[in-house]
């Protein structure tokens, strides 16, 4: 089997990416670090970060969200050029954000993964989980999975993680090409 350097799953908060990759994880057979963006703000001060986790505006100096991402974008092909795998997830809303991620993993094979859930659930499990601004799937919904093509989706709507990451494993298991990244980069690329 032939597996990509990098798993890049994408969906909106709440979706069910972050508990997917770690049952994947452990599903793969060679290892892969669970890399999303709060990698990146789980280090952040712990009082920046709970004002984030409340939707509150962050006023520390210093603090710029466009550099935390630009940051997290940098570090992965840091890692790839140390040999590590990849399982990454986080929300893309952005076209620029996008860009900049693709442009980064540029080069290396990538399985670009759509994760979709219904709306209604995805709210539920935010209002449930306590640990995320309430608003982000409402406002990431009409912009997750814009300009994007990917090389494969699923959809977490009432299925558990464990069912999920078998889909997934089997579904990069019996694919060998990985356009996706290629494809949407090329697209972001012609409409800047």
């Amino acid at each position: 089997m032939s597996l990509p350097q990098v798993i890049l799953l994408n969906g909106t908060s709440s979706s069910g990416k972050t508990s997917i990759a770690k049952v994947l994880q452990d599903k793969l057979p060679q290892q892969y670090l669970n890399f999303s963006i709060d990698s990146i703000l789980y280090a952040l001060p712990p009082s920046d970060l709970q004002q984030m986790k409340q939707g509150e505006v962050i006023t520390r100096a210093g603090y710029d969200w466009p550099s935390l991402v630009r940051g997290y974008h940098y570090c992965l092909p840091a890692l790839l050029q140390a040999g590590c795998r990849l399982l990454i997830d986080n929300a893309w809303c952005d076209a620029g954000e996008k860009r900049e991620l693709l442009t980064e993993l540029a080069g290396y094979s990538v399985a670009l993964v759509g994760v979709y859930c219904d709306i209604d659930i995805a709210l539920a499990r935010e209002a449930a989980r306590g640990d995320r601004a309430i608003g982000l799937v409402a406002w990431q919904t009409p912009l997750i999975h814009q300009d994007m093509t990917y090389d494969l989706t699923i959809d977490t709507s009432g299925i558990e993680p464990q069912a999920l990451a078998n889909k997934l494993y089997n579904d990069i298991h019996n694919q060998s090409i990985w356009r996706g990244a290629i494809d949407t980069l090329e697209h972001l690329n012609m409409q800047s």
